[in-house]
């Protein structure tokens, strides 16, 4: 199912941000990275033990090389696929959300 996550112009270009949908089965937290040409979303939730990727309000903390990383184990993940590429949930992967957007709004898909 489609939910709108946020309007474009709450999503800032280069970086990730923090984002909450209501679904029929409570609140989902969501994270976007918003590139020139590209968008990637996932759900922001650690798969090693659910924790949240951001340490603080839409502060999430990136390697040098580009990989994200979660602040509590330092597991870091390809933020192409979110495969985890090293850290104690190596070979897991963060859940990635298709995301599309209109002329003003953006929206994942959440099954």
């Amino acid at each position: 199912m489609q939910h709108k996550i946020a309007q474009l112009i709450d999503v800032p270009i280069g970086q990730w941000s923090a984002h909450t949908v209501q679904t029929v089965n409570g609140q989902t937290a969501v994270m976007i990275k918003r590139g020139a040409t590209e968008w990637v979303a996932f759900i922001n939730e650690c798969p090693h033990q659910g924790r949240r990727m951001d340490y603080a309000e839409n502060a999430f903390l990136e390697t040098p090389e580009g990989l994200l990383v979660c602040p509590a184990h330092g597991a870091t993940f390809d933020t192409e696929n979110g495969f985890c590429t090293s850290g104690p949930c190596a070979g897991q992967s963060l859940t990635k959300l298709n995301i599309t957007f209109d002329e003003k709004d953006v929206f994942i898909e959440l099954t």
